[in-house]
């Protein structure tokens, strides 16, 4: 993640030159959300969808660079409760005038404001991409993208297309039948548009159901992991297996992932052997794959 401010202007963000080693992950408020919580007590705002309003890290909330609100405690059951801080001159501070709503976020402004930056790390990255594909290329069975629909792989797949030519790799969607409708309709989307680009995109699923899978091994949990390894990477290494026509295929994953989304996380390096692997030994012993981990792209 690169280190970044807050726009008055566009009321986004900007991003810096340099990386950070710590992120407090900013992220997009929408109306629902202040609805969900009790904004609407305190500020004016249209009920749009389509823009947000602010930023939040964590529990503080950002307009347009100035922290406007925060919240203390709260869970399942009881609301957090709301504290608006008090402003230099000691009166509650308000976003915008008395009566005056709160202005979304200027998408486009933003972007634009971001562009050189943008397009710096985007061919930092694809280069590396590139060099990964040129470096395996004559060694390996198979090239994939492990596409969930969230806002990672989608920019992942974006920056795969665009460093390495048509035909070199696939599109692989681990379907646990547990994904929200909005993914359903990315993944929808997107295989429509992997189509038009003459893409392969490939749909793996287990030949268990969720309901099965939660009767047997109960909810998945920190302790039993077993989600991950019955509904995806299994799938989609048998998937792989039926795409190459071989049960020892040797493949490279692209995968988008950020350090900052978790301790172990923090600690994958770009190109990793063999480490999706260590879970499942005994359905997927005689596969080998690469994982190609890219995390500040998203």
């Amino acid at each position: 993640m690169y280190s970044y401010t807050y726009d008055k202007k566009t009321g986004g963000i900007l991003l810096n030159s340099s990386p950070t080693g710590f992120s407090k992950e900013p992220r997009p408020v929408y109306a629902p959300e202040l609805d969900v919580l009790g904004f609407d007590k305190y500020w004016k705002y249209d009920k749009q969808t389509d823009r947000p309003y602010m930023w939040a890290e964590a529990n503080h909330y950002y307009y347009r660079g100035t922290l406007v609100a925060k919240l203390k405690g709260g869970n399942v059951n009881t609301a957090p409760e709301i504290i608006i801080p008090n402003g230099e001159d000691g009166n509650p501070i308000m976003p915008e005038s008395e009566g005056i709503s709160l202005r979304p976020v200027d998408i486009e402004a933003m972007v634009e404001a971001n562009r050189e930056m943008l397009e710096i790390i985007e061919q930092s990255t694809v280069k590396k991409i590139l060099a990964i594909y040129t470096k395996y290329k004559d060694r390996l069975d198979s090239f994939h993208v492990a596409f969930s629909g969230g806002k990672d792989s989608c920019v992942l797949l974006d920056l795969v297309k665009k460093a390495l030519p048509k035909g070199s790799f696939v599109v692989v969607f681990g379907d646990t039948g547990m994904e929200f409708p909005d993914t359903y309709e990315i993944i929808k989307k997107t295989k429509q548009q992997c189509a038009e680009d003459e893409i392969p995109f490939y749909i793996a699923k287990s030949h268990l159901n969720p309901k099965e899978s939660w009767e047997m091994f109960g909810p998945p949990s920190r302790v039993l992991r077993w989600c991950c390894s019955v509904h995806k990477s299994t799938p989609q290494t048998l998937k792989l297996r039926e795409v190459t026509g071989k049960s020892d295929f040797i493949g490279l994953d692209f995968v988008g992932v950020r350090a900052h989304e978790s301790v172990a996380r923090s600690t994958y390096k770009y190109e990793n052997y063999g480490a999706c692997l260590r879970n499942d030994p005994a359905t997927l012993a005689k596969t080998r794959r690469f994982r190609f981990s890219l995390w500040h792209v998203a």
